[in-house]
């Protein structure tokens, strides 16, 4: 009878902690603690499981029952407890002991070392800027893409009104799965429309300089989104950010700033689920994904841009996207 009882207490204890150790085997596994594999698989098994009966799940309506599945979905919840706990008093291959409060005069030598790499980067732009007819401060244009992991930067020469792709970066990582951001702490990075004004530069930040998006914009506000300091970023991968090498993010840090400084008064940056191909989306539509119809939205801006090769202004009507020229 002793044995029995050992056993199902050892079965219990395996059911809860088999979460947990899933995620610490892929954060040792995987470069930057890339954590969605396993872990996130089964941390989705519920919904999925839902999903396949739409009809158990009342009269709801499809995007209705998508949103709020996704906003409420807490899943392992006890192990989830023990994980945080746990953070708080073991090391991290990625950030050192949590627990312990950051060294402030090692945060300043960071961020005077990464603002100084950042101008070294303008020096090296310059000859490949040239032979494209652009200069540092000209106005940037950044566009990235999930299932990709690149980052696009371009620049509109002076007295031109095209913009001219100057270089693809490949991210280290991103925060998350396909699909929008939806509620603080869901560990996932946005996709939309969003800006950067002067005010959104991160150049002391504890990774290795930022770029705020500014969410959640108008569009999400409009929506019930939530969430804060969602940034592109160098250095060590983090939840809910868009990840570059530091000497990547140098150079992308570097020639937003001189554009701001030289007078554009906001950049744009839009942030796709994939590239928005006809082709890719109707791989999508044949799928029926629980967001269809905001990557229809979001692929009128794409196209835009494909069109026009110019950024529109972009606001919200009735609850979606709307897009056109800028004013003159």
């Amino acid at each position: 009878m002793f044995g029995r009882f050992l056993v199902s207490v050892l079965l219990i204890a395996v059911g809860i902690a088999s979460p947990c150790l899933v995620r610490d085997c892929l954060e040792w596994r995987f470069e930057g603690g890339e954590k969605i594999g396993i872990y996130q698989e089964l941390s989705d098994f519920p919904q999925a499981w839902k999903a396949r009966f739409p009809g158990e799940l009342g009269p709801k309506t499809s995007a209705l029952r998508a949103e709020e599945s996704w906003a409420e979905l807490k899943p392992y919840p006890l192990a989830e407890r023990t994980m945080r706990l746990l953070e708080g008093v073991l090391p991290s291959r990625d950030s050192g002991f949590r627990g312990l409060p950051s060294d402030p005069m090692l945060d300043s030598a960071e961020s005077s070392t990464a603002r100084a790499a950042a101008k070294d980067a303008l020096v090296g732009a310059d000859k490949a800027l040239a032979t494209l007819h652009l200069s540092v401060g000209d106005p940037v244009f950044l566009r990235l893409f999930k299932e990709e992991n690149e980052l696009e930067v371009w620049m509109r020469g002076r007295g031109n009104f095209h913009y001219t792709l100057y270089k693809v970066y490949r991210l280290k990582g991103w925060s998350g799965k396909l699909g929008p951001k939806l509620k603080e702490g869901d560990r996932q990075v946005p996709e939309g429309f969003y800006y950067v004004s002067a005010s959104r530069m991160r150049p002391e930040t504890p990774h290795f300089l930022g770029v705020d998006l500014g969410f959640p914009n108008e569009y999400d506000t409009y929506h019930g989104r939530t969430g804060s300091g969602l940034l592109i970023h160098g250095g060590k991968n983090d939840s809910g950010a868009f990840i570059l090498s530091s000497e990547d993010m140098s150079e992308v840090y570097a020639l937003s700033d001189a554009a701001l400084q030289s007078g554009q008064r906001l950049f744009r940056v839009n942030v796709f689920p994939f590239r928005m191909t006809d082709k890719r989306m109707e791989q999508e539509w044949k799928k029926q994904p629980e967001w269809i119809d905001f990557w229809m939205n979001l692929k009128e801006g794409y196209d835009f841009f494909e069109n026009a090769n110019f950024p529109p202004d972009v606001s919200v009507n009735a609850g979606d996207y709307a897009f056109r020229f800028p004013r003159p």
